[in-house]
Formats: C-alpha cells, structure tokens, sequence
C-alpha cells in the first residue's frame, strides 16, 4: 500500500468473497473509495456453497432468524443487482421437503399451523408431484420465498466490476499494515478471520463441508429437494448434491468418505440414477452463537470485521452489509445480535491473560 494513495482511499476490504464483494459494492454505491485485497491463492467457501436461502428450519418448518426483515430484503436487492451487473445468479424456486417419516407427516396433520404459514409454506400428505423421483410415501411441505444464488458467477461478476474500476489488488494483505493507515480496514476473510490477531477472541466455529455436482439423465427438475441432503438444480440435468458438516480436519481437501456420505443420502432421498462430475469442499465462516460478526475493534477503531455468516451467508448478507455500509457512513447502530461489542468480555479476557 503505498501512503501516496492512501490519502484518495475510505475503506480497504480484506477478502472478496459474498461479505466482502457486498459491502464493497454497497460502500461504493455511498460515494466510498473503496479498496479491495483478495489473494486468488487463498480458497473461498462462498464459491463451494450451494448458495440456498430459505425461510424455514427443523422438522416443524419454523421461520428463521429474522425471516421477515431478512427476505423481502434480500429479494429486492439481489433483483436490482442482477440488472446492475447484468448477470443472472438470483433463482426464486420452491423447496421441495419430503416428510422423512410418518412421525412427522402426523405432526403436521394434527398440529395447529403457525400464523402465516401459508405465505412461505404449503403442505400435501401424498408424493404425487415428486413419486418418480423422491423416495417418500408421506408427501411433504413445499417452501416458498426460496431458491439459490449461483455464488460462482456473482462472485465472479463482481472480480471483473471490482477490476474494472481499477480497486482489486491481487495480493494478501498483512493484517499489521491496517494499523498505520488513514482509512478503515475491514476484514472479510471467511474461515480465515479465525486466525486473523485483532479477532482470534471471537467465538469462531468453523464447519467443514463438502459437495458433489453431478448429472442425472432424463428427469426436469426445477424445484430443489431438501431432505436430510439437498439437490440444487444447477442447469439442465446438472446439480449439486450437499452437503456434509464436519467440524474437524478444517480444509479444502475433499475425502472418499465425504463422497460416500453424500452419495448415501442421495440414495435414500432420490431415485435416479446420478454421476458425480466434481467434488468440492470448503469452510463455512459460521459462529458459536449463530449470528454474524459485524463491527469495529474494541481498540483500534480504523479496524473492523464483517464474518461468521455461516451456512446462511446468502439470506444474511445482503440485509447485515446494507447495515455495516450505513454504520461505517453514517454511524446508524448496528443491531446488538450481531455486533462483536457482545463479546467484549472475551476480548478483555485475552487481553488480561
């Protein structure tokens, strides 16, 4: 970084996966100079993950975190983003959820519905839809408000928009060399915030996964089916099966017992016939506690984070960057869920010993 250039830059964001790739462009769209560092050696979750959002949880179908800010939200903004990028990435579809038992399809048969329910979800108690496909005698429920978001061609959509404007620096950036800059530095790093020295005090709890792209032949197949995996229709008769939870061996590398694992659950999910073409994995950014970590240092208030989203990054990204740009340019509150002040006594734990 040289202090020539210094003096023209707001904000230099460490990483540019989803959380970086977002908060840049919304700091942008402020009027920010803004930097970004992101080193093409240093693999990214974001582009592994199957990029689902989706407003329920559990076997009782209840909202997430958050469900009613978070994805009217995130509709609209991904929308806007595809026309200003001009690329396609965002896919609304429905989510298809087998009853796994007869246990389960009972519940839901007899079981008062939550208020609402039918605005994001719907309920039959036969598989008449899905019977040549899906391995379920109880029917399902079927999520609306749901779908994918294709990571690897927003991310990389977002590469050639970032370099195009000349602010993508190819390089690792030294976590030291923020401290003697004008600007703010915020790190977007994914997995590796864990190890970054101004934020190794937050409760990180990084979760391994791992995928498998694959074909099936001869089926038409809109809809993703979630059910213990999950199968995301990528293109024609291309998806991408997930995904394991492991939280030891934190790498990139795929294993022979992910594969097995993967292929298993698809076996007792679906019907068809598969073939694997790629194997992936990745580490998920997720937190102790299930909520992001957003904020400035306790300290050094030029140093920030924007991490911890998880397995939900694409339903909490857009909403928590839209939050963090507003903060760093206006200084509006950030929610207290999410910002690190919560872990301030950890902080001062470490310090003291």
């Amino acid at each position: 970084m040289m202090s020539k250039e210094s003096s023209k830059i707001d904000f230099v964001i460490v990483g540019q996966g989803l959380a970086g790739s977002l908060l840049a462009y919304l700091l942008l769209q402020k009027g920010k100079k803004v930097q970004i560092y992101d080193a093409p050696e240093i693999p990214s979750s974001s582009k592994v993950a199957a990029g689902i959002f989706n407003p329920v949880t559990g076997r009782k179908l209840i909202k997430t975190w958050m469900a009613d800010e978070l994805f009217p939200f995130l509709e609209q903004f991904y929308v806007a983003l595809e026309k200003d990028l001009q690329a396609k990435f965002f896919h609304q579809v429905l989510i298809y959820r087998p009853f796994p038992n007869q246990e389960v399809q009972e519940y839901f048969k007899r079981n008062v519905l939550p208020e609402n329910f039918d605005d994001f979800a719907s309920l039959e108690f036969e598989n008449i839809k899905y019977k040549n496909l899906v391995n379920s005698e109880w029917g399902g429920a079927t999520t609306k408000q749901s779908g994918w978001v294709d990571l690897k061609i927003l991310l990389d959509t977002f590469r050639l928009y970032f370099k195009e404007k000349g602010i993508l620096v190819e390089e690792k950036l030294n976590p030291e060399e923020a401290l003697s800059q004008p600007y703010k530095t915020i790190f977007c790093e994914g997995f590796q915030g864990k190890f970054n020295p101004f934020f190794n005090y937050l409760p990180f709890n990084p979760v391994k996964g791992e995928v498998l792209d694959i074909t099936i032949e001869g089926i038409s197949l809109d809809e993703i089916i979630s059910q213990g995996a999950f199968v995301v229709p990528l293109s024609k008769n291309t998806f991408r099966l997930g995904a394991t939870y492991t939280w030891h061996e934190l790498d990139f590398k795929t294993t022979p017992q992910g594969e097995k694992e993967l292929l298993d659950k698809y076996h007792k999910l679906m019907k068809p016939d598969l073939k694997v073409v790629a194997h992936l994995a990745g580490v998920r950014p997720a937190s102790k506690d299930r909520r992001p970590f957003i904020g400035m240092h306790p300290d050094l208030q030029q140093i920030g984070i924007f991490n911890g989203l998880g397995s939900k990054g694409v339903s909490l990204a857009p909403y928590f960057a839209n939050q963090f740009a507003e903060f760093l340019v206006t200084g509006k509150e950030l929610s207290s869920e999410v910002n690190i002040n919560r872990f301030a006594s950890l902080y001062l734990g470490a310090e003291n010993s």
